[in-house]
């Protein structure tokens, strides 16, 4: 397990010194080849790694696990849309908050035996991974357009900025994820509904609360993109406010795959 996640560690140091090359360079499609064939050995080594330390999914997982296994279904997310849309420059954010986690597990990972997850709740724990990795894109898409309007407005060009897409493009990429994200995240809510206990714990009182503000606050974000346009540094603060939620939800449990 330590050579896997060493490798992926190097991995995602190659990666990340490619990707400058496919942000800047003028010869961008033999770069993008290079760091597309890179960038999935890594997703290779990466899932190796996490595999081999949750061992079975039937397992309840700790946070640092639980937040890898999150950070790898960003990835393969990241990845994929990378060849329908203009995102290779959230590489950005999340190739070094990747590494950053996988580094973090090696050294304080316990691998708890925390019991096991019941069958019927797997289908909504996979969802609401799911959910939070096209959000966690689209929070991730928020920051840059934050910073590019703030760099615009204060008319500072800068090799940074000349490399994102066109603040419009950017927007309407985040939308698409955050539309994607509200629908895995009403299902994942939809499917654990029916297995909300009589009496709540603390820890999954909380969760469900910050959840369903999360929710709320994605569809207020929706509604009001439709409704009238919601755009700048609203729209981008409502939908980082909405992952800040979901990330609160998700540290209230402390052991994420306890409950739903």
């Amino acid at each position: 397990m330590e050579l896997l996640g060493i490798s992926t560690i190097i991995g995602y140091i190659i990666s990340i010194y490619s990707l400058k090359y496919v942000l800047t360079d003028t010869d961008t499609d033999r770069n993008r080849i290079i760091f597309d064939l890179v960038y999935f050995i890594i997703l290779v080594l990466f899932s190796l790694y996490v595999y081999s330390m949750i061992g079975d999914f039937s397992n309840k997982l700790d946070f640092l696990t639980s937040l890898l296994i999150t950070f790898l279904i960003i990835n393969f997310l990241f990845f994929l849309f990378m060849f329908t849309r203009p995102i290779q420059h959230l590489g950005l954010i999340i190739l070094p908050l990747s590494l950053i986690i996988l580094i973090v597990s090696m050294i304080f990972s316990e691998n708890q035996n925390l019991g096991t997850i019941p069958n019927e709740l797997r289908l909504h724990i996979i969802v609401s991974i799911t959910s939070y990795g096209f959000l966690g894109l689209a929070a991730a898409q928020a920051i840059l357009l934050n910073y590019q309007e703030k760099k615009l407005k204060r008319i500072k060009n800068s090799l940074f900025i000349t490399i994102l897409p066109s603040i419009e493009k950017m927007e309407q990429v985040m939308f698409e994820l955050i539309i994607l994200g509200f629908i895995f995240l009403t299902i994942s809510l939809l499917s654990g509904a029916p297995f909300i206990k009589s009496e709540l714990d603390t820890g999954l009182h909380q969760k469900i609360i910050f959840s369903l503000i999360a929710w709320i606050t994605y569809l207020y974000l929706i509604y009001n993109r439709f409704s009238v346009g919601i755009r700048g540094k609203k729209a981008n603060n409502l939908a980082l406010s909405g992952m800040v939620f979901l990330f609160i939800a998700y540290l209230g449990t402390k052991l994420f795959f306890i409950s739903f």
